[in-house]
């Protein structure tokens, strides 16, 4: 590599950063957060959704797209001339790792600059892909073939895959991808780094907070959890932390078809960092409804906040809630409002899974996370060194 002191320069590319939010965002800005912090140089190369009205910090870079627009409050962005904006900007930062977080759009066109460059490429598998075909102007029966196809063929093109949790990484090895594979999760950002255990001490005549931080969107199965609000009492309060969509319908379903009252039942659509905060340690239980996540950082989240989860099953959940230590796995909402139920009269067991759930998230604080990252990265270069340098042709004596 040609970095000096053993410090890399990380090109991230990534077709979602800000103005959006969620699990990726979170993830990028937190691998950021604990590589600049280790003395790593890393930019964040995106799309420019807002012109010139992206607040953005010097180590965001944006490629220029000549078309903009905003569809049902989405904003989205139609870059010309990729490879040669992506190539301008790597070759500028004289890049060591290019780490793809998409393998579609700007993450395609990166892999094609890290092999024209002789650059180790690296991709985080976030998304179980081909349950987002609904997005695909195609039918499902051939939406869902065409996305596992193309998402298979970039990671058989990356020189190292990261599967953010052991079922992903079960999936990759199913497919057959012998592509060099590590399981890291994404660490939490730093707004809950080493917040103190504490549990929740509320009067029996309080209300216990039941929160989930989720986007409104049709493959979160966020009205799984409207139809556990229905099965609850005046006992409970439910908050809705989100964005998405889905937000009208999922409102008109709440209040005019399941009859839930606002003091049942809050939305509260994209809080700043500190509310979010105050809502994750204000909540006394979080709920999980997604069965398409592959990590789910939202309930290292709530565990960083001594707050039990309760899940259904998922390749994301599956790596982090322990049943019956932090949290509770169920299959159905029913299932679900028993748990809260069971929890809510046996407040010395929920007060042992808020410890678990603590001493749980501990695992995801960024310098465990940085040490197998910059193992992989290294792994990655020496890797791709030896593949060329296998490949230069032997001249005749």
């Amino acid at each position: 590599m040609n970095s000096q002191n053993d410090k890399l320069r990380i090109a991230l590319i990534s077709n979602n950063y800000t103005p959006y939010s969620g699990g990726v965002v979170s993830s990028i800005d937190a691998q950021t957060a604990a590589l600049q912090e280790d003395g790593h140089l890393v930019r964040i190369i995106t799309l420019n959704f807002l012109g010139g009205r992206h607040a953005d910090p010097e180590h965001v870079l944006r490629i220029r797209t000549p078309i903009k627009f905003t569809c049902r409050n989405n904003h989205y962005a139609i870059p010309w001339y990729m490879v040669t904006q992506l190539r301008t900007l790597i070759r500028g930062m004289h890049a060591d790792i290019v780490h793809i977080h998409h393998p579609f759009l700007l993450g395609a066109k990166g892999l094609e600059v890290a092999r024209m460059l002789g650059i180790p490429s690296i991709f985080t598998y976030h998304t179980l892909y081909e349950e987002y075909a609904h997005y695909v102007p195609l039918p499902a029966a051939a939406a869902k073939p065409l996305i596992r196809r193309l998402v298979h063929r970039f990671c058989c093109g990356v020189d190292a895959i990261i599967a953010p949790s052991p079922a992903v990484a079960a999936k990759l090895r199913d497919q057959h991808i012998t592509t060099r594979l590590r399981c890291i999760p994404s660490p939490l950002q730093s707004c809950f780094h080493r917040i103190p255990f504490a549990v929740r001490k509320r009067a029996r005549q309080e209300p216990l907070k039941l929160l989930s931080v989720v986007r409104f969107t049709k493959e979160k199965n966020v009205t799984f959890l409207l139809d556990v609000c229905s099965l609850l009492d005046e006992r409970f309060t439910m908050t809705l932390v989100g964005y998405g969509v889905e937000y009208q319908n999922l409102r008109s379903h709440a209040y005019e078809k399941l009859q839930l009252s606002p003091l049942q039942l809050q939305f509260v659509v994209k809080p700043d960092r500190e509310q979010l905060l105050r809502h994750y340690r204000d909540a006394d239980l979080f709920l999980f409804p997604s069965r398409t996540d592959t990590q789910g950082l939202v309930l290292a989240e709530a565990m960083a906040c001594s707050t039990p989860v309760i899940a259904i099953p998922g390749p994301g959940q599956d790596g982090i809630v322990r049943h019956n230590q932090n949290g509770l796995l169920v299959a159905t909402s029913r299932e679900m409002a028993q748990a809260i139920e069971y929890l809510a009269d046996s407040r010395e067991t929920m007060a042992a899974m808020s410890e678990q759930a603590w001493r749980t998230a501990q695992n995801y604080l960024p310098e465990q996370f940085r040490t197998q990252l910059l193992s992989l990265y290294r792994e990655a270069a020496e890797g791709r060194n030896t593949l060329q340098d296998e490949m230069i042709p032997l001249r005749k004596r």
